[in-house]
């Protein structure tokens, strides 16, 4: 049941990504990706209190979880036209649930709000793209899997609900591109410092996350 009192105005398209009649949580997902629809479409991540650092003003809550980010499969078409093949089921489970920071800017600002209580080591891999090893993803997947639930719409062209949302919507604190909310500062200064705390000279040495 909702639990929050919506005061703007929102496409009947984008209503049951706001008012799912069940948040699906991240673990079942995870054992049972086949919940998740192989289908285009806009994606809704909610989250328990565990996230102390994020503010929830405006936020929408259902069942003792708060929507903080949404995002979109596939990404809009690009100036030739083309677009990705990529679908709520590919994107949700193999880049936010099983994938690696690289793949995921959600897991790469969980990492970064995480750091240090989930003790993740964080380095710079090609591109000076943040990486981490596979233990330290795998105790990320393991908070997302405790603490995360999910929301979805099938839709063709999910960029035009993301937009509407982003602009018109509620409070999504972890989203940055698109958004005024003001934690996004916050958040790119975060995410900005993963693994460039210390850059050392032996590439097998560890940078933890959020310290210093």
């Amino acid at each position: 049941m909702m639990e929050s009192i919506m005061t703007y105005k929102i496409s009947d398209d984008v209503l049951p990504l706001l008012k799912p009649k069940r948040l699906v949580a991240a673990r079942d997902i995870l054992a049972r990706p086949d919940l998740v629809p192989d289908l285009p479409g806009i994606y809704g991540w909610w989250f328990d209190g565990a996230l102390a650092r994020v503010p929830r003003d405006g936020a929408v809550r259902c069942g003792g979880f708060d929507l903080l980010y949404v995002g979109i499969a596939p990404r809009p078409p690009g100036r030739a036209g083309r677009s990705s093949k990529s679908t709520l089921r590919r994107r949700l489970v193999r880049n936010h649930l099983r994938g690696r920071l690289s793949g995921s800017t959600l897991r790469r600002t969980l990492a970064a709000l995480l750091g240090e209580e989930l003790a993740l080591s964080v380095r710079r891999g090609p591109a000076s793209r943040p990486v981490m090893a596979r233990a330290d993803e795998d105790r990320l997947t393991a908070w997302i899997a405790g603490h995360g639930a999910l929301s979805w719409v099938p839709t063709p062209a999910p960029w035009d609900p993301e937009s509407e949302l982003l602009r018109a919507g509620p409070a999504l604190p972890l989203n940055v591109k698109g958004t005024s909310h003001p934690f996004s500062q916050t958040l790119r200064a975060a995410r900005a410092d993963l693994g460039v705390l210390s850059q050392p000279a032996n590439a097998n040495a560890r940078v933890v996350a959020g310290a210093g």
